[in-house]
């Protein structure tokens, strides 16, 4: 690049995209070294010129920046409002009015007085996953398994539901680990800590995972009370930082409505959750419509698509 070439201007024109085409998509699918950005055409207008585009640049993707701004702590904002509901709902219940008690669990306060507050060991069994090894032993493995393997990264990329992987257990895998069938919830206790999860699928486990085996609570009940991260209190963060196993996991006192009140509040945040996900999922669409306009933007006015000289004319005459 020579002198004479705006820094500003080139930086508008490469982060465009514009001259990448043929190459390959914008971001990890290109195949860039020397000789091919050496090899790629700039479209390079008067320095005056330049100085007239970066000056529009500047100010429109300010702009537009600035509304993906408030999008963005807007969602953040829902999903605190959405964190706030799903925990209001399964440690005080529905009905505000209902007399209460001391649950004598430091995070949870006080209850309903109809509730109960029992660790999770004494409403099941708390048990761990386990691996076939060497766990890349081919024979391990099969696509057209029944079983499918679960990685950390199958539950990190899932919301609630667990309704795919990425691999498949032979049957002789399938030995080798911990087979769970649709409808059961498990947590891991590996890289993303403490995240729970529901089985869409037939699906094995590994020892990154603790699962439980004859629950007496309703098991969408006990992932949205896991999901908050509230149970947790005291042993970590959720995510990274938590160290879980089935014994910390089965001393977790967590709070125990009557089962029937369990499935109401259930369907409460079925519906609840609903409306927020629809709200956040409009705000996403309208961010990335937002950002696509700024790329949009951005690629007209370095390829001289739309006019802009004279938007530096003020600051030149300063």
């Amino acid at each position: 690049m020579g002198l004479h070439e705006n820094r500003e201007f080139v930086y508008y024109l490469l982060s465009s995209g514009e001259l990448y085409k043929g190459l390959g998509k914008l971001g990890t699918q290109l195949n860039l070294n020397t000789d091919t950005i050496g090899d790629i055409y700039l479209p390079i207008p008067s320095p005056a010129e330049q100085a007239d585009i970066v000056t529009f640049l500047d100010r429109e993707t300010a702009k537009i920046d600035a509304l993906i701004a408030k999008k963005e702590r807007l969602i953040e904002l829902l999903q605190e409002k959405r964190t706030s509901l799903v925990t209001q709902a399964v440690t005080k219940g529905l009905d505000q009015s209902a007399q209460t008690k001391q649950s004598g669990v430091g995070w949870l306060g006080t209850v309903p007085l109809h509730w109960d507050a029992k660790k999770i060991k004494r409403l099941c069994l708390v048990r761990r996953g386990a691996s076939p090894r060497p766990i890349d032993d081919p024979v391990y493995f099969d696509e057209s398994g029944e079983y499918a393997w679960v990685r950390i990264a199958d539950v990190t990329a899932s919301d609630r539901y667990l309704l795919r992987t990425t691999q498949r257990l032979s049957r002789l895998g399938q030995t080798k680990s911990v087979s769970l069938e649709p409808g059961e919830l498990f947590v891991s206790i590996a890289a993303t800590v403490g995240k729970p999860i529901i089985t869409k699928i037939k699906c094995c486990i590994h020892d990154g995972f603790v699962y439980f085996v004859g629950l007496t609570a309703n098991r969408e009940f006990l992932y949205h009370l896991l999901s908050t991260g509230q149970p947790y209190g005291g042993l970590g963060k959720l995510g990274t930082q938590l160290n879980l196993n089935t014994d910390t996991i089965g001393d977790i006192r967590i709070p125990i409505p009557p089962l029937v009140e369990q499935e109401r509040i259930v369907e409460y945040l079925d519906r609840a959750l609903a409306a927020h996900d629809l709200l956040a999922d409009r705000i996403r669409q309208a961010i990335d419509r937002l950002s696509e306009f700024r790329r949009a933007l951005i690629s007209a006015a370095v390829t001289g698509r739309i006019d802009v000289r004279g938007e530096g004319d003020e600051s030149r005459d300063l």
